[in-house]
């Protein structure tokens, strides 16, 4: 591709392939985009691709990696915090939210690789078995101190994922049946709060429900 630059910073040049696919992904709320594309928003030969993650595959592998890997680290840390395992359980849940917001591509960029058996086992591993192993750990730490009722903590990982992702899968749906165009920080919260007392009112003791 003539005509692009290329920043002297290596570390800057693969920043800025991630960067341009994430925010290429957030502006068209797809995330069928091409090489071409991402070469031109980050101004740089799309033969660094190839050179810093082996190819698009690679590419997208390192993008969930880098926008889930400091959210897990948070969530993975929420186990051992000094919390009552409500609490935690609702810091886990704003911290999902949270992340599609940012980034309403990732679930479904997760799915996509999930169908390739070399991707979906690296996926498994680095992302989706840490982040039910959390849950579960988060789930079982409410049964046992007579909080939260028992729940398949495989079912709950579904649940909590979808309603999270939802929303922001659902864009379409927000713009031509409510005439919502944007998901603004607003509605975030409000999701967050009704999600919330969904969720917990259906699993919690009656000790441990909360105002």
């Amino acid at each position: 591709m003539m005509g692009l630059t290329s920043p002297a910073d290596p570390l800057t040049s693969r920043a800025a392939l991630l960067k341009a696919a994430s925010d290429l992904m957030i502006e068209r709320g797809v995330i069928d985009i091409s090489l071409s594309e991402i070469g031109r928003r980050a101004r740089l030969n799309t033969a660094l691709v190839k050179y810093y993650f082996g190819g698009k595959s690679g590419l997208m592998l390192a993008l969930v990696r880098d926008v889930l890997g400091q959210a897990l680290v948070q969530m993975q840390g929420l186990v051992t915090m000094d919390l009552d395992p409500v609490t935690k359980l609702k810091l886990h849940i704003k911290g999902v939210i949270n992340v599609y917001f940012r980034y309403p591509y990732v679930n479904r960029l997760i799915h996509a690789m999930l169908l390739d058996p070399v991707l979906g086992e690296e996926v498994a591993k680095t992302i989706s078995r840490p982040l039910a192993e959390t849950q579960r750990r988060l789930v079982e730490d409410g049964v046992r101190a007579g909080l939260l009722k028992p729940i398949d903590p495989m079912l709950f990982y579904f649940i909590i994922l979808g309603a999270c992702d939802h929303l922001f899968f659902s864009q379409h749906a927000l713009r031509h049946a409510f005439g919502v165009h944007e998901i603004d920080d607003q509605l975030r919260r409000d999701y967050t709060d009704t999600l919330l007392d969904m969720v917990l009112n259906g699993i919690l003791l009656p000790q441990g429900k909360t105002g």
